[in-house]
């Protein structure tokens, strides 16, 4: 039972790599949406900022030296402040948590120099 039930998702994981790189190809062929996107930013009537953003973004401040606790428990907070339903996050934290401890010595000397 084993065998046939590996045997069936082996085939529908080949089947499926099969038709996207099948797919993909025809929309290259056919001159798809990554090129008429490209040739309608790329238009003559566009003006030379008219597709810069509107708006410039905030300098990210960069603080030297101190302890950046980031890196303890990373895999656990990204969890937690996912927007994952909660009966969704319960077998993440399975995972995460041990997974975290795991990492935890290399986290504290990432945090202490990173």
């Amino acid at each position: 039972m084993a065998e046939i039930s590996l045997r069936i998702a082996s085939t529908v994981v080949v089947a499926a790599i099969v038709g996207m790189l099948a797919s993909g190809s025809a929309l290259a062929a056919e001159g798809g949406p990554p090129s008429s996107a490209l040739s309608i930013a790329q238009a003559e009537g566009t003006e030379g900022r008219e597709l810069e953003p509107r708006y410039k973004s905030a300098p990210v401040e960069v603080e030297e030296g101190g302890y950046n606790s980031d890196y303890i428990f990373g895999m656990t907070r990204s969890v937690a402040g996912s927007t994952i339903h909660t009966a969704g996050k319960a077998p993440l934290f399975l995972l995460s948590v041990p997974l975290d401890l795991v990492i935890l010595p290399f986290a504290a000397i990432g945090g202490l120099f990173g």
